[in-house]
This record gives C-alpha cells, sequence and structure tokens, in this order.
C-alpha cells in the first residue's frame, strides 16, 4: 500500500502540502513557504493512502467542500 502525507489547516477546511514521505512532508514545512503557514496557523497532519488522497482532492476539486466534510464518516 502507498501512503501520503499532508497538512491541512487547523480547521480541516482545505489541504496545504502534501509529501510523499513524512520527511518530505516535514521538510516542506521547515521551508521557508512551510514555516509561512506555520506561523499563521496550526495544522494537522494526516497519512492517507495515495488513491484515497486523489479521490478526496477530485472530490474538493469539483464540489468545493472542505476536507473535513470529505473525510467525515458516514453516519
Amino acid at each position: 500500500m502507498s501512503y501520503q502525507y499532508v497538512a491541512v489547516d487547523v480547521t480541516r477546511s482545505s489541504i496545504l502540502l502534501v509529501g510523499e514521505t513524512l520527511q518530505d512532508l516535514n521538510k516542506q514545512l521547515l521551508s521557508e513557504k512551510g514555516q509561512q503557514i506555520v506561523q499563521q496557523q496550526a495544522i494537522w497532519m494526516y497519512r492517507i493512502e495515495s488513491a484515497t488522497l486523489v479521490k478526496i482532492q477530485q472530490v474538493i476539486a469539483t464540489t468545493g467542500v472542505s476536507f473535513a466534510r470529505v473525510t467525515q464518516p458516514a453516519n
């Protein structure tokens, strides 16, 4: 199984950064762009199966709903 790592904003409304590995995501967070993000807001980090992440990104792109809404468990 292939996984990717994502950083989302504290309200879980949007995906801010995506890394192939946790190390890659951490490098992005330590970059100038990543530091600007972290200084503005807290983030959540998740490990997500790659195929699932693609589906999540497609739903967000086509519907505009938040990351939290797309990943919310069905009742």
